[in-house]
């Protein structure tokens, strides 16, 4: 925000509106209210411009105007979505015509481009858990906590000194109100309990100040114990990059879904580990995990060949100097090369021994196969 913009005085509707939505929005959801709203009381001011006088083309010139500041997209879409909402409400009141809010239509609003999730490599996962094992500040155990949980930052910063939830002879994370405005339980493995304990018992970390209300001990704002944490992150993962990026905490939030997305876990399961509130939320986790959504796929076409009666019959084979899903290459190539099929059939024929060799593939054998037992 420009300095003539944060100076601009909201106007009485707008204080009025701000006050109306202070009964169901958070402090931190009226802040922002506040500043998207500034930027639309400059523009009119700037523009000898009343509520009561507003046509279409003054909403097309505000959206000009806000394009031309040098703001991220979401928050440029965020003013506007904010303006339209403010206007809806003087809509109500009758003292802005319905027309005006024909602008806002999603074609006319500036588009976002939509980030996959980055997670860490798997070489880079396993050196950062391992450099925070290693460690003896207490600082990594948090590092380790955040990694093996999926949580937040905030959320960590948050967790009350006992999180432990146990449930049916099970422990959970307990996850308080934060970003989505809900609760959620995390299972926990033997593992991160531990961290847990171990971070209880370090307390207190920081003497100066240190409150048991939290978890991580330490008292302030969740801006100064970021920065706070980060300075000991940064020491943790000094030199440290991964796809020419920073390993930012976020990164380990991402790294922890694919990882689960990728061992089977359902996209509904993530969605509630992560606290989304829509599913098109997780969605993103399946665009990074191609070799999930194969075997997902996979078994999909197994059910649908069995339920027509279609049966793909394999013989048992142990393992040798060959693996037994190379065999199988071999079967589809030399199909390929010199089956007389027409090409429908062939073609049907080598997409059935592709989905035997991905199964083969992923068995332990125990015992060793020669050719020449055949």
């Amino acid at each position: 925000m420009t300095s003539s913009d944060n100076n601009t005085p909201l106007t009485k509707n707008m204080l009025l509106y701000l006050k109306g939505q202070s009964v169901c929005c958070k402090d931190s959801t009226l802040g922002a209210y506040k500043i998207g709203l500034r930027h639309f009381s400059h523009f009119m001011e700037s523009c000898g411009l009343t509520v009561e006088n507003l046509v279409a083309s003054d909403i097309s010139a505000f959206l000009q105007h806000i394009c031309s500041l040098k703001l991220a997209p979401y928050t440029r879409l965020n003013y506007f979505l904010i303006v339209r909402k403010y206007l809806a409400w003087e809509v109500d009141s009758q003292r802005v015509s319905e027309k005006i809010l024909e602008e806002f239509v999603r074609s006319k609003l500036p588009k976002v481009p939509e980030y996959l999730p980055r997670p860490l490599g798997a070489e880079t996962d396993l050196e950062l858990q391992r450099r925070c094992q290693i460690s003896r500040t207490p600082y990594a155990l948090m590092f380790l906590l955040l990694r093996n949980t999926g949580l937040r930052i905030s959320e960590l910063i948050n967790l009350p000194f006992d999180p432990l939830v146990t449930l049916n002879k099970a422990t959970f994370l307990k996850v308080p109100l934060g970003k989505m405005n809900t609760e959620r339980m995390v299972p926990l493995s033997t593992q991160t309990i531990e961290i847990i304990r171990k971070i209880q018992k370090a307390y207190p970390i920081c003497p100066n100040q240190c409150s048991k209300q939290r978890l991580i001990g330490l008292t302030g704002s969740i801006s100064t114990v970021r920065g706070h944490l980060y300075y000991y992150y940064k020491k943790i993962t000094a030199e440290m990059t991964d796809q020419n990026k920073n390993i930012t905490f976020h990164r380990l939030r991402h790294t922890y879904a694919t990882t689960l997305l990728s061992a089977g876990v359902s996209i509904v399961s993530i969605m509630k580990l992560l606290g989304h509130r829509r599913i098109e939320m997780s969605l993103r986790y399946a665009k990074v995990t191609p070799n999930h959504l194969r075997d997902e796929y996979l078994k999909a076409v197994a059910v649908i060949e069995n339920q027509a009666g279609i049966q793909v019959t394999t013989t048992k084979t142990k393992s040798a100097d060959w693996h037994p899903s190379e065999i199988i290459e071999h079967l589809r190539a030399f199909t390929n090369k010199a089956a007389k099929l027409d090409a429908r059939n062939k073609k049907n024929i080598l997409r059935k021994i592709t989905r035997l060799k991905i199964d083969i593939a992923a068995i332990t054998f125990d015992q060793k196969f020669k050719m020449t037992d055949l």
